[in-house]
């Protein structure tokens, strides 16, 4: 059985909309501007999912030349919880987990084509993997520091010399062959 929340958070569109939205309050056409590449037929079409399934609410709604324009943002912050997936077949996780990464390849893809040359240094960007042995706790313990100096930069307002930036973090047992 699939969670119906995962299902509507975890579509490509509908994930990127909600990023989109995460700090935002944008009406359609704002939204069509951030992901040029999603027809608007489409934004309206998620966007209703997005409302009926509560994650989006209207904020406004403004007349412009006589047509309702309406202005949205998250209603709810788009997590998942354990409880939300336990019920998840292998399968499902599989789609959310390709989902998710396809949405962090449009954006590094979106990244790459904004210019030219990049200097991955200057930018700290880049991609790797590291492998380590931890125990539950070790681990529990690293992810716990590293959370608490994240959501100190979370709340920094957009300053000359700040940069907004994305980090995604994957976690998961190394399988011996």
């Amino acid at each position: 059985m699939t969670s119906e929340k995962a299902d509507l958070i975890i579509h490509p569109v509908r994930l990127r909309i909600l990023q989109v939205l995460a700090d935002k309050h944008l009406t359609t056409n704002e939204i069509a501007t951030h992901l040029p590449d999603v027809p608007k037929s489409s934004i309206y079409r998620h966007l209703k999912k997005l409302l009926d399934g509560g994650l989006v609410a209207v904020e406004d709604v403004n007349i412009v030349k006589g047509i309702e324009e309406k202005i949205y943002h998250t209603a709810v912050a788009p997590v998942l919880s354990a409880e939300d997936v336990k019920n998840s077949t292998k399968e499902d996780h599989l789609r959310y987990f390709s989902a998710y990464t396809a949405t962090l390849i449009q954006g590094f893809q979106a990244y790459i084509e904004s210019e030219d040359n990049h200097d991955f240094v200057k930018d700290r960007s880049g991609y790797s993997e590291v492998k380590f042995y931890a125990s539950t706790q070790e681990l529990d313990q690293l992810l716990s520091r590293f959370q608490q100096d994240l959501l100190k930069l979370i709340n920094n307002p957009p300053e000359n010399d700040r940069r907004l930036r994305k980090l995604a973090m994957i976690i998961h047992p190394e399988i011996k062959e």
